[in-house]
């Protein structure tokens, strides 16, 4: 009979049946943990297993022989044979022969040298076509001998990329060296000819002048009329070849680039502009503009030619009003030349920069349609953009960027 110890009483039966049950009870509860705790590890195992054999690249063993002694779905996929069939076969026998001899020395390099270690090899399929392969190699030991786990990726459609990109860059910079050639050619054409028809041009005027001026009481208002129009066509040649010449001319100034202050160039520009501006009754003010490293002869030319314009292009209701100013953005200056003229239409924001583009007869505006064209080729020498905010009637804002000193 069983007694309880500190009291030298023996249990009832009832106690005992209670206390059998109670343990019953604590051990299915841990048997039932137990077959959570299998069952969390199966599932775990078959995530594990699935994450493994359907990654998006091939994972393979290789022992210090060269030999494949595991590999994933994915990776017997790449290499277009059933993992059976790959097991226990020599990875270089999935290598094209003209890479036989790199991937050996990749081989014993990366048996012999801890850590990852990659390249690049033409691989052969089953079926013995071939594809580019990037494998990314990794030493381990595994008891005595040491073994390589090896990352292996189709990198077929990368390297076709890169080709076509390497052939589109090949055949851009052929395309860009002959347009920089048509360029330089058409540059000195243009050099040449407005040079050379400078002289006949000056002896048309000046001859035509000289007629009118020796027979002009023997002819009659029709002969006047004709050499006024000679006079007038000629000079208006001139002026086009003259700034035709000086377009042709902006890329061929040197490196002739120093600092000063932008505001005492603007000083001379308007000083050089000061007959124009007195006769229009100009206002034109600055403040605030900075230091900078530019060609100052072009520098001037071209505040000249945006400041000239402002003038000319005024509503004649008002008397010109131009403002210049300058802030800093990132690593260039913004200058911006602001009028209160007869504006621009947006749809000619881009034509205007063109060579001889004109938005207004001849009758209505002088000029020979090339000073903005200069202004933005000297921009663009001195690596900057120029651009143009306006609507008609509200006046235009002309902006150009030039970089920090």
């Amino acid at each position: 009979m069983i007694r309880d110890p500190g009291s030298g009483i023996s249990p009832s039966p009832e106690r005992l049946l209670h206390e059998l049950r109670v343990h019953q009870a604590e051990l299915e509860m841990q048997n039932d943990e137990l077959r959570q705790t299998q069952l969390a590890l199966e599932e775990s195992r078959d995530r594990y297993v699935d994450l493994y054999e359907f990654a998006p690249v091939g994972y393979l063993i290789l022992s210090n022989a060269g030999l494949i002694t595991e590999i994933n779905l994915t990776g017997a996929a790449l290499l277009g044979t059933e993992r059976t069939k790959v097991i226990s076969r020599r990875f270089d026998g999935f290598v094209a022969v003209a890479d036989h001899d790199r991937w050996h020395r990749q081989l014993v390099h990366a048996l012999h040298h801890p850590g990852r270690h990659e390249c690049e090899l033409t691989l052969l399929r089953g079926d013995g076509s071939k594809f580019a392969g990037h494998l990314d190699c990794l030493q381990q030991g595994l008891e005595a001998a040491p073994v390589l786990r090896i990352a292996l990726a189709d990198i077929t459609a990368r390297k076709r990329a890169e080709a076509e990109l390497a052939m589109t860059r090949e055949a851009l910079l052929r395309a860009n060296e002959r347009l920089l050639a048509s360029n330089r050619d058409l540059e000195q054409f243009a050099y040449v000819a407005s040079h050379d028809l400078q002289e006949p041009l000056r002896m048309v005027v000046s001859y035509g002048q000289l007629l009118e001026k020796k027979y002009r009481d023997r002819l009659d208002d029709d002969a006047h009329t004709f050499i006024g129009f000679m006079v007038e066509g000629g000079a208006r040649m001139q002026a086009m070849v003259s700034d035709l010449l000086e377009f042709s001319r902006v890329d061929h100034i040197g490196g002739e680039r120093d600092a000063f202050g932008s505001s005492d160039a603007l000083a001379e520009t308007l000083f050089s502009l000061s007959q124009v501006i007195t006769e229009a009754r100009a206002e034109v003010s600055y403040a605030g503009l900075p230091e900078i490293v530019y060609n100052r002869h072009q520098f001037v030319r071209l505040m000249q030619n945006l400041i000239g314009n402002a003038i000319k292009y005024r509503d004649p209701a008002h008397a010109p009003r131009i403002k210049v100013g300058a802030r800093h953005d990132r690593h260039e200056w913004v200058f911006s030349i602001s009028d209160n003229g007869i504006g621009i239409d947006p749809t000619y924001f881009e034509q205007i920069f063109a060579v001889f583009r004109r938005l207004h007869t001849r009758d209505l505006y002088s000029g020979t349609g090339i000073g903005l064209a200069v202004c933005k080729k000297i921009v663009e020498h001195h690596g900057g953009r120029i651009w143009v905010e306006s609507c008609l009637g509200a006046g235009s804002t002309f902006f150009f960027t030039a970089p920090d000193p």
